[in-house]
């Protein structure tokens, strides 16, 4: 079988269905890409460990550009977010949602770790 595709976005996949996007988010997390787009919505899948993608560097890398233009992380959410409160002079929002153990108190430090530093 050909090598499948690795879609950032879902939105991408050539044919969505819950198949099809169950095997992307699959295939990503076991290259422990626990973070996918659906255009400007990030699903997470709870590596359960820590990842070495939540430093200075990558702090660095997010900072002002646009979502999609690098692999989906919370840190691009983050940044988005604080740039549009800035442009827009307008409040802004970011739900984090999940089930218990999901990692929604985590991802909140995360957030709150980019837009602090």
């Amino acid at each position: 079988q050909p090598q499948q595709k690795d879609y950032n976005d879902l939105c991408g996949l050539p044919d969505l269905n819950e198949k099809t996007l169950l095997e992307n988010l699959r295939n990503r997390f076991k290259q422990e890409k626990i973070y996918t787009y659906v255009g400007s919505i990030l699903i997470v899948i709870n590596p359960f460990k820590f990842l070495p993608i939540y430093n200075p560097k990558y702090v660095k890398m997010y900072d002002n550009h646009q979502l999609g233009k690098l692999e989906p992380h919370i840190y691009a959410v983050a940044d988005v977010a604080y740039h549009a409160m800035l442009q827009r002079r307008k409040n802004q929002c970011i739900v984090i949602s999940g089930e218990s153990g999901s990692g929604k108190t985590q991802s909140t430090n995360f957030l709150i770790h980019h837009l602090t530093a």
